[in-house]
């Protein structure tokens, strides 16, 4: 069996339709953004997937946050309210959207911007030292695509709930060229019982994406259209 993980991606832009959606504390949040088109996107982007895998109004549904570290409901990951069973994650760069659904199990996605892997100090922020070695002859636009090992990581640690309270470092993934795996984990918060990693191809070229969800069976990636 597999468990099927449904992505859905969206360019960003300043839609009126997408700040509609959102709900007051969602706007409030947007409105401290540095940047506030990318999280009204991604936020819009959540409800018109859940709508209409739920069959429900995008605008009604309802969200809580929960931190798996402190238990606080002023951050951490968010569910959906009066749905159990549903779980999503969403991540935006500055012009792409990503979120992931799946039923049954907590899910995480990371996109990246290729661009924003092309620093000297790369491999000392995101790998562990014996990680390094997989990306030793691997040179120009070849290493920056292998980065993409930085949205398996964060797609991880999406899907456990811990996000950046966990080093990058510290969870060790495959090499850039094998398979999609998670290796060793060095973090003292507690290992994952199970986790299957998948790559997502997107259209937006110059970006790479990975989910990931607490299961131990291998994951069927649906990527479609965005609803609009």
């Amino acid at each position: 069996m597999s468990v099927r993980v449904i992505v859905r991606e969206a360019g960003v832009s300043d839609s009126p339709t997408d700040l509609a959606l959102l709900d007051d504390g969602e706007r409030a949040r947007a409105e401290r953004k540095r940047q506030a088109t990318p999280f009204v996107t991604g936020h819009a982007l959540v409800r018109r997937v859940l709508g209409e895998l739920l069959d429900r109004d995008p605008a009604t549904l309802v969200f809580e946050r929960r931190c798996t570290t402190c238990d606080s409901v002023k951050h951490g990951k968010p569910h959906l309210v009066g749905t159990p069973g549903w779980h999503f994650s969403l991540s935006y760069t500055p012009d792409v959207a990503v979120v992931a659904v799946a039923q049954g199990v907590d899910v995480g996605v990371d996109v990246e911007d290729l661009t924003d892997a092309d620093f000297e100090g790369f491999a000392g922020a995101t790998l562990a030292r014996d990680e390094a070695p997989g990306f030793a002859d691997l040179t120009g636009h070849d290493l920056l695509v292998a980065r993409r090992v930085w949205a398996r990581k964060e797609a991880v640690l999406k899907a456990t709930g811990h996000g950046p309270v966990v080093d990058p470092s510290e969870v060790l993934v495959s090499g850039p060229l094998e398979f999609p795996a998670l290796v060793d984990w060095r973090a003292d918060a507690p290992r994952p019982s199970a986790i299957s990693i998948a790559d997502v191809a997107l259209s937006a070229g110059d970006h790479r994406a990975a989910v990931a969800a607490l299961t131990a069976e291998p994951l069927e990636v649906v990527v479609s259209p965005s609803v609009r």
